[in-house]
């Protein structure tokens, strides 16, 4: 038995650098939308968390300001709500292949790297 894998398939994985470098670039865009859009809302999340129990501590001490601290939490929530918006506009950007291959033809653009940089 032999001690290196042989492979009979076309679409054998040998590792995570053919996987990375095997994906169509609209799966590229799609991932860097899924990400942008979760670690958006994952960020407001997180800050709403922390100025959320700051808040509450400081409404013990002095019921009074309240109101005013407010701010900071719906400016949490507008980090998420700016990343919902980006995701919408970054899907609309992608564009359907015209031709469903194995190999990208000659001439198509890397709009798909791109949008996942912005995600």
């Amino acid at each position: 038995m032999s001690s290196s894998a042989t492979c009979s398939s076309e679409y054998c994985n040998q590792g995570w650098s053919e996987v990375l470098t095997h994906m169509s670039p609209y799966g590229y865009a799609n991932f860097g939308v899924a990400f942008g859009l979760g670690l958006s809302i994952v960020g407001a999340a997180w800050g709403i968390w922390l100025t959320g129990s700051s808040l509450v501590g400081a409404a013990v001490k002095a019921p009074r300001i309240r109101s005013k601290n407010l701010i900071s939490v719906i400016f949490c929530e507008a980090t998420a709500i700016y990343g919902v918006i980006m995701a919408i506009i970054l899907t609309n950007k992608i564009k359907e292949p015209e031709s469903a291959g194995y190999f990208l033809e000659e001439g198509w653009d890397y709009n798909g790297y791109y949008y996942a940089g912005y995600g």
